[in-house]
């Protein structure tokens, strides 16, 4: 044997794998569940666990199942690989919970689909992409008053133990609608209104599954953190929308419509009018 046939089988207890030049890998994903490795560039594939990588599942273009569709395929008396087929390919946008799996249990769906719904559920919402688009329609010209009546826009949003609060100056909102091109809306010829829409959009949290209830609102104070903090001048102008948000879903993505019209008197004066919640899942 020649020495570097020697040389390779005394290195062969250590089994190194070098990634020189390589970005670090991040994950290993046998069969047996797979391992987050340690940073770095030289890995000891011994410690790797054995078995074949992970099977790659024919997804189908149709939406994804429910719990309820789950437990209707089950006293329908579909097959279990039926039914399991049809996990693998369409996915579950369930709530995959510990008492999600009893209750599936308890309504008769064998283990081998409960493992599989659990499998090819959809990742857990835990947060949505939410717009919010301010509108301010009046009679003025090119110049925008930046006077509102109520200075501060909310929206509150009850999310368990907490309260998402978002809030904007519409003394900042209208100094940027004023810097924006406008629209005329020409539904009365002899009145033609100017109006200027501002947008915002970002990821927000918001994790607790379940019926929600969005409130909006205009109010004097800049320091509302919580629904009770609402004044009782501000209630009665509180326009609540109610939605019920999926623990999983294919999209999230809520759009928050708010209409500020100008005062028919005082031509600085700004009043929110109405506005429109609504969200997407599917």
């Amino acid at each position: 044997m020649d020495r570097t046939m020697t040389g390779f089988l005394t290195g062969a207890a250590a089994l190194v794998l070098l990634a020189a030049g390589a970005a670090p890998a991040q994950k290993a994903s046998p069969a047996g569940g797979g391992r987050t490795l340690p940073p770095g560039y030289v890995f000891n594939i011994v410690d790797w666990e054995g078995g074949a990588l992970p099977p790659l599942y024919e997804r189908s273009d149709q939406l994804p199942m429910s719990l309820h569709d789950i437990v209707s395929l089950t006293e329908a008396k579909f097959s279990e690989e039926m039914i399991l087929k049809m996990l693998e390919e369409r996915r579950c946008a369930c709530d995959a919970s510990v008492g999600s799996l009893v209750r599936l249990k308890n309504s008769g769906v064998t283990e081998k689909v409960i493992q599989a719904m659990s499998l090819h559920a959809l990742p857990p919402n835990r947060s949505l992409d939410l717009a919010i688009h301010i509108d301010f329609e009046g009679l003025g010209g090119a110049a925008v008053s930046t006077q509102a009546h109520r200075a501060y826009l909310y929206l509150i949003i009850p999310d368990g133990e907490r309260e998402r609060v978002f809030f904007g100056s519409l003394r900042d909102v209208l100094a940027q609608a004023g810097r924006r091109g406008t629209a005329v809306d020409n539904t009365d010829l002899l009145l033609p209104k100017q109006v200027r829409r501002v947008s915002f959009v970002a990821r927000v949290p918001l994790k607790e599954p379940g019926p929600k209830r969005a409130l909006v609102f205009t109010s004097t104070r800049p320091n509302i953190y919580t629904e009770a903090d609402i004044p009782a001048a501000d209630r009665k102008g509180v326009q609540e929308f109610t939605f019920d948000y999926p623990a999983s879903s294919l999209q999230q993505f809520c759009s928050l419509q708010v209409l500020h019209r100008q005062d028919a008197m005082l031509e600085n004066r700004w009043h929110m009018e109405r506005s429109h919640f609504e969200c997407e899942w599917e």
